[in-house]
């Protein structure tokens, strides 16, 4: 008979296609992770994932249980969410996804002034820029700059971010200050890559200067920054960070773009006190950074 455990590797391996891919999202080592998948195909007698060259995909007998897989899983997440949304303790590990340089500039603000408070609650801070599962418990609260979909999400405006263009001042000796008028050309441009063009500070940048030269794609902030600050080119980025490094120089002829910053909890958790105390103490922090965030 299998088990939570044997359904568990089943569905990571399907959804994300590889054993390392799979490992790191159940957060255990890829060696156990092939471990798991053997044991898997011993217990039932049967292989429902198949390597090929391009990664694992369904077998017949795989596809065949998928729907049953995931039904199994979702009772045992409504299950476990239940179980955690009535736990009364003000102590326990609270997991929360952002964005590495929203985290470290101010969530950690917040996560201080929490532990003077509630010293028992661990914060698990994952700084990801993909969109982790609530309802899979991938995250106790979620804070995103953009609303949520998902339907049994509980989410609230907490803020708003500026974005600004920045160069160093070498840069700028070199290439100048862009105007209102120009459409980039001439200049060279550090932004994200194609994955995240999409967002709305990418799609302005690209917008505001589109025959500029792209000097370097980066989906990390602090790589854009320091990039920035070093002369690569100009960037589009959060007012809140680029502010703090002293050698970007914030563009006076280029208009700012404003994101709402937003905060989601799942439902059936969301009345647990160790949640809502890490919920106020984000609230809390947003607002004290405020005038960094919206200078």
């Amino acid at each position: 008979m299998l088990d939570w455990d044997d359904i568990h590797t089943f569905l990571a391996i399907a959804r994300h296609g590889s054993l390392s891919a799979a490992a790191r999202a159940l957060k255990v080592s890829q060696s156990t992770m092939s471990r798991r998948l053997d044991h898997l195909h011993g217990r039932v007698g049967a292989t429902l994932l198949e390597r090929t060259p391009t990664g694992f995909r369904l077998t017949a007998g795989g596809s065949a249980i998928l729907d049953q897989a995931m039904q199994m899983e979702d009772a045992a997440l409504a299950l476990e969410r239940t179980i955690a949304g009535d736990d009364q303790r003000l102590t326990g590990i609270v997991r929360v996804t952002a964005v590495e340089t929203f985290a470290a500039h101010i969530l950690t603000v917040g996560i201080a002034s929490l532990h003077q408070t509630h010293p028992g609650i661990s914060i698990e801070l994952i700084t990801d820029n993909r969109s982790l599962s609530l309802a899979r418990r991938e995250a106790d609260i979620a804070v995103r700059l953009g609303r949520f979909d998902a339907h049994e999400t509980i989410v609230r405006k907490i803020g708003d971010m500026a974005f600004g263009v920045y160069a160093s001042g070498a840069y700028l000796d070199r290439f100048g200050a862009p105007d209102r008028s120009t459409t980039g050309e001439g200049h060279r441009i550090v932004r994200v890559q194609d994955d995240l063009v999409d967002t709305p500070d990418a799609r302005w940048f690209s917008a505001r200067f589109p025959k500029a030269e792209v000097a370097l794609f980066a989906n990390s902030r602090e790589v854009q920054m320091r990039a920035v600050a070093r002369g690569v080119g100009l960037g589009f980025l959060p007012c809140y960070a680029a502010d703090t490094v002293d050698a970007l120089v914030r563009v006076p002829t280029a208009e700012t773009l404003m994101r709402e910053i937003w905060m989601g909890v799942h439902q059936d958790t969301r009345h647990a006190p160790r949640i809502q105390a890490v919920q106020m103490a984000i609230i809390e922090a947003v607002t004290q950074e405020t005038g960094r965030l919206r200078p």
